[in-house]
């Protein structure tokens, strides 16, 4: 047994996930060591701009990964429209036929496809489906999902207790965790910031990256921060697999799917050898490729401000040491870090940084090197006091070549059992192990063998032939000899013949064993094929029905505004109203039934903190019981499928649920949801196409109408800005502003939580007043206006425009009404996405 089966036979951690753009960098990855391998296909992988794979790539790899023990896992996780799922699901219906091992899936519709139509096709949830804690990963279980992906946010501690919750309930489920590479800023990844601002969806894999910017963070008028705030350092846990192995994970999942070959190689190279076992200086060669400095992440405790890199977005190295003498063209390097010792060659690139400035070179003439100081002949003009990175390894370079050539691991152990009749003819019983599977068959080889004349042939020369498995995925394990008699006689090249015959044999059934049989395949061609017809034929029409106005406060103030209106609902959100946690939950019993009694008879909502514990969720539902008790009836809303089983009151989805298609809004409505907020990033009409497709659903549909949007919630504080300065406001419900340095006018409103997430509130106004006349038409059940953050004066105007709106107001009257709006508005007005969608995309 190797190194790494005994590691994984002790550990819970089984899998190293690597990420692959293209063909040539999944060799590299399943040759370096990984146990699965994470690639996209033309379509729906949330990388519009990587190299992605072709159909006929995607079976290639599949076959070349399955040959050495690898898993393929597809990605197929961006958000759909109803105009989209007919093409989604042929995909879905490839990949399911040519045997990949998983489908990674954000959207919601998808998951209900995909347990209703391919039950047999395994799915993992998304990070991006946000489930993070224990209630929503019983939903997963519930809707035929094998595995979740962990967001980055939730730690150890957490992933422990819901690992342990998972077994105590008999709960079969994988876990996985990023634990190298990238880090978004946002929760979960759901950030909207790219796509309300330059109509790149990061849902639709297209994210600008904005917070790879620099920014100024202002309050009340002051600058108090510059730099690149938004941007996190890369996560490394390296360092912890013990800790995350023992914590229930069974994936650990590497980032990087629009890197090199010599990127992917290095870091699946460097964390198969750790989490093995074995020796080596692979720390440095980590800190060598791409990254912008590491951080043990939230996952492992690190707090906001040791996640964050605000100083630089990009790549320095590793750091050596500084310049400390000149003299001419010889440069002396004290060494400094200590901790990862470096030995430079010719040929190394290292980067020279002052004054915040960075310039590189190749090595070409060492002088001296020992354990206290390097000198180097260079010609770069460079100065004293210069920090010293090396950024690039020729030797680690000359290293990964070894993995860039397709090669089949000799990893299956064949056990062959070879019996003779008296004609001499050989059966031979084939068996091996695939995923714990016994496969087996039997061989004949007949008038192979005859009578010896001379010298007959023995058992060691058979072994020797048949153990030449060459490059195939097999290996002779065993090989037992019944009745075999002494005075045979064979070729060699007949007893390679045989072992040919049975090693195609094996690997025809290995291939067969990742594959679904044709039985299987026919079958769920058939179900696709009926609701394929369905879909075409039934499209539904819209039901008539005047929308109600809803509305978003945060502050009571506002129900004052909302009186005489005949509103749906009000949905109070009161969570950055509170600095701590013990604060919030002290207070907002009280405040809720104040609420609830001023809002009477309109229904009271209860808007919950995104990315919930499971504690916390309990504690929520706890109040809404003792309120009840009190003769207080209150609904909540939340952005976790699994409330349902943790409150009794009516549940309503926020809008980071991110409802794109119909049967996304089915798979949330059997999840107990009673009504859902439409994403915003979608478009008039694709709007209008989900509504029409929601065929007598029992659920309520809502659309923002007006507002400024959040567009990130994340769990930086905004400690550790310049110099170490933590940035705390103490007043409720105060904000601080954060600027693009290079865009002026794009400034962001920053609120924080009871839990110091921040939220990051959109620079524009979403205003679709002169668009009312055809969204009243959709047949929507309530129109929100999202006033949170603002006051009791502004909430009084936007509902009486809207509410006049509603009462057949010609184009012209509307168009006055937007520039109403324009006058007492606090941004600059804006229609969003519902014009044209997502500019970046290709309009079918």
């Amino acid at each position: 047994m190797n190194n790494q089966s005994r590691c994984k036979n002790k550990m819970v951690l089984k899998e190293l996930l690597a990420p692959a753009g293209s063909y040539d960098v999944l060799v590299t990855a399943v040759n370096a060591g990984a146990d699965a391998v994470y690639i996209a296909g033309p379509n729906y992988g949330a990388r519009a701009y990587a190299k992605n794979f072709t159909i006929e790539e995607l079976e290639k790899a599949v076959n070349y990964a399955h040959l050495n023990g690898v898993k393929i896992h597809v990605t197929v996780n961006t958000l759909v429209n109803n105009f989209e799922i007919a093409d989604v699901l042929n995909y879905l219906f490839k990949l399911y036929q040519i045997g990949v091992d998983a489908v990674i899936v954000q959207d919601f519709g998808l998951i209900w496809l995909l347990k209703t139509f391919i039950p047999d096709l395994e799915v993992h949830a998304s990070t991006q489906m946000g489930l993070n804690n224990y209630s929503s990963i019983k939903w997963a279980s519930d809707n035929n999902i094998k595995r979740v992906v962990l967001p980055r946010e939730v730690n150890i501690n957490q992933i422990k207790k819901t690992y342990n919750q998972l077994k105590k309930d008999n709960i079969s489920m994988d876990l996985e965790v990023f634990g190298h590479g990238a880090l978004c800023y946002c929760v979960s990844g759901k950030c909207y910031m790219s796509s309300y601002n330059s109509g790149r969806s990061g849902n639709r894999g297209a994210c600008a990256q904005p917070c790879r910017r620099q920014y100024r963070l202002k309050y009340r008028g002051y600058n108090i921060g510059n730099g690149f705030l938004l941007s996190t350092h890369d996560l490394a846990t390296y360092k912890n697999i013990k800790e995350i192995s023992n914590a229930g994970v069974k994936s650990l999942k590497l980032e990087g799917r629009m890197k090199s070959k010599d990127y992917i190689g290095t870091i699946v190279n460097s964390y198969r050898n750790i989490i093995d076992g074995n020796p080596g200086n692979y720390e440095k060669d980590l800190h060598l490729v791409f990254n912008r400095n590491f951080t043990s992440g939230y996952i492992m405790g690190d707090k906001p401000g040791e996640v964050m890199g605000r100083e630089s977005s990009g790549h320095e190295g590793l750091y050596i040491g500084d310049i400390t003498n000149i003299e001419g063209t010889k440069v002396t390097i004290e060494i400094k870090n200590k901790e990862i010792p470096v030995i430079l060659e010719p040929g190394d690139g290292i980067a020279f940084k002052y004054n915040g400035k960075i310039k590189g070179i190749y090595l070409e003439n060492i002088i001296k090197q020992d354990e206290n100081e390097i000198i180097i002949d260079t010609t770069r003009l460079v100065k004293e006091g210069t920090e010293v990175f090396i950024s690039y390894s020729s030797s680690t370079h000359e290293y990964l070549k070894q993995f860039e050539k397709e090669t089949i691991k000799n990893h299956i152990g064949l056990n062959l059992s070879l019996t003779w009749d008296k004609e001499l003819n050989l059966y031979t019983k084939v068996e091996y192990y695939v995923d714990g599977e016994l496969i087996n068959f039997r061989h004949k080889s007949l008038d192979m063998f005859e009578k010896a004349k001379n010298k007959p042939v023995d058992e060691k020369t058979i072994e020797n032939q048949l153990n030449k498995t060459g490059e195939t995925p097999f290996f002779i394990e065993k090989i037992q000899f019944n009745n075999m008699p002494n005075d045979m006689f064979i070729q060699i090249r007949k007893i390679n013949q045989i072992r040919r015959e049975i090693l195609d044999n094996a690997t025809e059934l290995l291939m067969k064993h990742y594959t679904p049989t044709k039985k299987a395949v026919k079958e769920v061609r058939k179900n696709l094929t009926k609701f394929f017809e369905d879909y075409e034929n039934n499209k539904g029409k819209i039901k008539q029905k005047t929308p109600k106005l809803s509305l978003f406060i945060d502050d009571l103030s506002q129900i004052r505004a909302a009186s005489g209106f005949g509103l749906k609902r009000i949905y109070f959100d009161g969570t950055c109203h509170y600095n701590n946690p013990d604060d919030y939950f002290k207070n907002i019993k009280d405040t809720l039934m104040k609420g609830s009694l001023m809002a009477s008879p309109t229904e009271f909502v209860w808007v919950l903190s995104s990315f919930m514990t499971q504690k916390d969720a309990i504690k929520c539902n706890e109040i809404v019981k003792e309120l009840e008790n009190e003769g207080i009836i209150i609904s909540v809303m939340g952005d976790f499928p699994g409330m349902n089983d943790i409150f009794e009151c009516p549940v309503y989805g926020n809008h980071n649920l991110n409802v794109w298609n119909s049967f996304c809004v089915r798979d949330l409505n059997e999840a107990g949801f009673k009504s859902l907020i439409l994403s915003s990033e979608l478009s008039g009409h694709e709007i209008k196409e989900l509504i029409r497709r929601n065929h007598d659903r029992n659920i309520d549909l809502e659309m923002i109408v007006n507002g400024n949007l959040e567009v990130i919630v994340s769990k930086d504080d905004f400690t550790n800005l310049n110099d170490g300065k933590d940035f705390i406001i103490s007043n409720d419900a105060d904000y601080a502003i954060l600027e693009d340095k290079k865009r002026k006018k794009f400034k962001y409103k920053v609120f924080f939580d009871y839990n110091r997430q921040s939220h990051i509130i959109n620079k524009d106004c979403l205003c679709l007043i002169e668009e009312i006349n055809e969204i009243k038409e959709f047949g929507l059940d309530s129109l929100i206006l999202d006033c949170r953050y603002s006051n009791e004066k502004y909430t009084t105007q936007i509902l009486s425009i809207y509410n006049e709106s509603l009462h057949n107001k010609d184009q012209d009257e509307l168009s006055k009404y937007k520039y109403q709006i324009m006058d007492f508005s606090q941004s600059y007005i804006n229609k969003g996405n519902y014009i044209e969608g997502r500019l970046h995309e290709d309009k079918k």
